[in-house]
């Protein structure tokens, strides 16, 4: 049986974090990862054995593969791997049901090992009682068996106190652990053993979200990059993206509520890519549209 592991949280909250600490530490364990997208994930260079299409191979024996041709389509090419995965990942979107995604893990072949929710220290409390993005964060929260209190770096003792006793009192059936950067044995996460009952396919009242993307051949300088993120409508809960010339280091731009960063990053696709996401009712695509155009336009200087 393969194992099957779900990991989840809300925009921002550590994902990608979580999955590159598995990665690099799964000590020989032939692991299996879904992702959205390959330059989301940034993966450590040194790890990379190859990239051939949706696919990555990496030199400790692990393979990723995009889920750009479909959930079932992904999981079936590792399983028709001549050397398949002892153990399949999931990184989940941030706003992703992440029970129904568990029940992949209850196909025949497949054993569900457990949940695994990220969650962000800092803005927990603001979050969970946001009209807006409470419900997606608490249905989250109480489907994870292993609830991952992040950043605690970040916040006090006392606040990181408080987080953790609430967290287990709302949800008792979960395993909560406090973290910084998303570092814990891999022992503790890979090995989880789920006792959920399965979810009920249902589809229920709940937040709707919309996307934004922008693609370009071209690469962008870093004070491009940046004053487009620090222009960023507060509508956009969170955006990502990265930039790669020919030469030179590419750069990664993370965006989490009023939280910008721009950095370098080894390797990235050459161009421009980027995506935001907020409430359907909210975010408006045309005023992204037009700041790109302002922020990356050819005749602009910079």
């Amino acid at each position: 049986m393969i194992a099957f592991t779900v990991l989840g949280g809300y925009l921002g909250a550590g994902k990608t974090t979580l999955l590159n600490h598995i990665l690099s530490h799964c000590d020989g364990r032939r692991l299996g990862v879904l992702v959205n997208d390959f330059g989301a994930i940034n993966i450590d260079a040194s790890l990379v054995a190859n990239r051939n299409g949706s696919r990555i191979n990496l030199t400790n024996g692990c393979v990723c593969c995009t889920l750009s041709d479909g959930f079932s389509e992904a999981i079936e090419t590792l399983l028709a791997d001549p050397n398949p995965p002892e153990h399949i990942l999931v990184e989940a979107s941030g706003v992703a049901d992440v029970r129904q995604l568990a029940q992949y893990g209850r196909a025949p072949g497949m054993s569900l090992d457990g949940i695994v929710v990220v969650v962000d220290a800092r803005t927990l409390p603001a979050k969970v009682n946001d009209k807006y993005v409470g419900t997606t964060i608490r249905r989250q929260l109480a489907a994870g068996d292993l609830i991952l209190l992040n950043k605690t770096d970040l916040i006090g003792d006392d606040a990181c106190r408080d987080h953790l006793a609430w967290l287990q009192r709302e949800y008792p059936l979960s395993r909560v652990l406090p973290c910084r950067n998303a570092e814990l044995p891999v022992a503790l996460l890979l090995g989880v053993g789920s006792t959920r009952e399965p979810a009920a396919m249902s589809h229920g009242e709940h937040e709707h979200y919309a996307t934004w993307s922008f693609t370009s051949e071209a690469a962008v300088t870093r004070t491009r990059l940046e004053r487009f993120s620090q222009q960023l409508d507060p509508s956009v809960l969170r955006a990502k993206g990265t930039s790669a010339a020919a030469t030179g280091p590419a750069l990664l731009l993370q965006a989490v509520g009023t939280r910008r960063e721009v950095s370098t990053i080894e390797h990235a696709p050459a161009g421009t890519y980027l995506v935001a996401i907020g409430l359907q009712d909210q975010l408006d695509t045309q005023v992204l549209d037009r700041l790109a155009a302002d922020c990356f336009s050819p005749a602009e200087s910079g």
